[in-house]
């Protein structure tokens, strides 16, 4: 914190001279990123804890007791099970966080996702233009404050680690002109994938995206070092894949072509949409909250109102001033404009494209290893404003102001009804850890 606040020349050149303005927004990121924390942090007891989150756990507590080390991960929701890397990562935060319980693992995730936040302000201003920069500092409020993630990140989970590591990988690409760059790049990018399958499927559309458009500035003889590198752990999965993959059932469809998802969820997500995601049947009961006097108010309901009219008029003005600009609709799917623009597009078509090809399942956690474009992406929409970019885009400051708002309220909402339930017992959250816990006290006999 003490680092984005002693960069006050940086937020200038973004947002204003004027010292008002700049203490304004330099108040109001630093907000941000401490209700971020807070969000993240508080209830431990509350967190979510079901057989993926026990079965990680579990491995860090037997592996070189009672268990060898493990060369596979658990099982991927389509029944292949992932690299190893995908429980190496959680042994080493339990040894690096002396972890014996839970929710000592758990605040391992929390303060890893807290700091991948505040890199991203460290990368808007060390690697990204001045005249970029702005939506990448509103993506690191929206992405604070954002419900869904603050779901994802408090868990113990393989997906839940992954934003550092995608920053990392955006710092390598950002510089992958040069050899430093391409070999991080490539390095980890491999090492997404073997954490969470769809890490596989984004390193391979910005491998796509940079070969189709940006193939000659790119250091590829340092990219293939650092991905053959990287890959070298994937060699026992490689093995277990040639040997036991083809007994398996197919998970394709060609349905999944059809729908959509992966864009759809792009859309919604960041706008906070989709707690139903883990409330399932308890969602409607959500709605209603917060409860007064034994009486709902139904302010959550109406805040979901309010992020939906939102999206629409932001997604409905950016989408008007495409049109306008229709003449320049090549450039504006590749994202020639800026590198900004060139990197989202790798992930929301490069990315999506591909994976939507594959006819797997597609699921809204997937998209956690896009962190944090999904919100730079929606940024840039809110702050287009006309073909002269000397005018300030005050509308769309005041409609991203409005979603951190929103989703601030949301995500608090959201944390509560947990906390006061013992978590959403008829959605996918199941029983706060907290209460699983309380409950083996008060049935010492049950097993």
């Amino acid at each position: 914190m003490f680092w984005i606040w002693r960069s006050s020349a940086g937020l200038r050149a973004a947002f204003s001279r004027k010292s008002a303005k700049w203490e304004m927004w330099s108040i109001g990121l630093a907000g941000a990123l401490i209700l971020g924390a807070v969000l993240r942090l508080v209830w431990v007891m509350d967190m979510e804890y079901k057989g993926d989150e026990a079965w990680t756990f579990d491995r860090t507590q037997r592996v070189g007791r009672t268990e060898p080390f493990p060369w596979l991960g658990m099982d991927s929701s389509v029944k292949v099970s992932n690299p190893g890397m995908n429980v190496w990562v959680f042994l080493l935060l339990a040894k690096l966080f002396s972890a014996r319980d839970p929710t000592t693992l758990a605040r391992a995730v929390q303060l890893l996702n807290v700091s991948a936040i505040v890199l991203l302000v460290i990368f808007a201003f060390r690697m990204v233009l001045k005249e970029e920069r702005e939506p990448w500092l509103w993506a690191a409020a929206l992405v604070s404050v954002n419900p869904l993630a603050v779901l994802f990140h408090r868990k113990i989970w393989p997906p839940s680690v992954l934003p550092i590591l995608t920053l990392l990988m955006l710092t390598g690409w950002w510089r992958r002109d040069r050899r430093w760059g391409a070999f991080t790049w490539g390095l980890v990018a491999v090492c997404l994938g073997q954490i969470h399958m769809p890490g596989f499927f984004l390193a391979g559309g910005f491998v796509i995206w940079a070969m189709l458009f940006d193939r000659e500035r790119v250091a590829w003889k340092s990219w293939l070092i650092g991905s053959s590198l990287g890959a070298l752990p994937l060699i026992p999965w490689l093995k277990y894949m040639f040997t036991r993959f083809g007994d398996r059932p197919s998970f394709t469809k060609w349905s999944r072509l059809f729908e959509f998802k992966l864009w759809t969820h792009w859309a919604t997500e960041p706008l906070g949409i989709g707690l139903k995601y883990a409330l399932g049947r308890n969602f409607s009961e959500f709605l209603a909250y917060p409860i007064i006097s034994g009486r709902p108010t139904y302010l959550v309901g109406l805040l979901h109102l309010l992020l939906i009219v939102l999206g629409v008029v932001i997604l409905a003005r950016a989408g008007y001033l495409a049109w306008r600009d229709r003449q320049r609709w090549r450039d504006l799917l590749v994202g020639t404009e800026s590198e900004t623009a060139f990197t989202v597009n790798a992930a929301l078509l490069g990315f999506g494209i591909l994976l939507t090809a594959s006819m797997l399942p597609f699921h809204r956690h997937y998209l956690i290893v896009t962190f944090p474009l999904m919100y730079v992406w929606l940024a840039r929409l809110a702050l287009v404003h006309s073909r002269d970019p000397s005018k300030t885009p005050t509308l769309g400051r005041a409609f991203l102001v409005a979603l951190c708002i929103s989703e601030s309220l949301l995500s608090a909402g959201f944390l509560y009804y947990i906390h006061v339930n013992q978590g959403a017992p008829r959605g996918g959250y199941g029983v706060a850890y907290g209460a699983q816990e309380r409950s083996k006290i008060l049935s010492p006999g049950r097993h």
